[in-house]
């Protein structure tokens, strides 16, 4: 199941809470979010970390208003593994086209079954 968030076909199916926390996300941040990482060239765990980082103090917002948004974008969950991990095997294209996805309200949300 943890596999799943991987291999899954875009656009991603979202999750309730990962369609509520990317709704109350600050406006753009997805957009943005993009857009810095489409100029990072080090995919390294720690360099994806780093760059988040700096991104969320110049954006003046806390680390988990950029962290949670993000997640919600690449895994269509609210919890998932760790997001530096995912976005490493995930690999750069493939992130880039979720949160282009994310970003113009692609993703259906999950059908339930009863």
């Amino acid at each position: 199941e943890a596999a799943h968030i991987y291999v899954a076909a875009r656009p991603l199916p979202m999750e309730a809470r990962a369609e509520k926390t990317l709704a109350g996300a600050k406006e753009g941040l997805i957009d943005a979010l993009q857009q810095r990482l489409e100029l990072s060239g080090d995919w390294s765990e720690e360099a994806l970390e780093a760059e988040l980082r700096a991104f969320a103090e110049a954006e003046g917002i806390g680390f988990g208003k950029v962290a949670q948004p993000l997640r919600a974008a690449l895994t269509g969950r609210a919890a998932s593994p760790g997001l530096f991990e995912v976005m490493r095997v995930l690999g750069k294209d493939e992130v880039l086209a979720r949160l282009g996805d994310a970003a113009t309200g692609r993703n259906p949300a999950v059908q339930h079954k009863d």
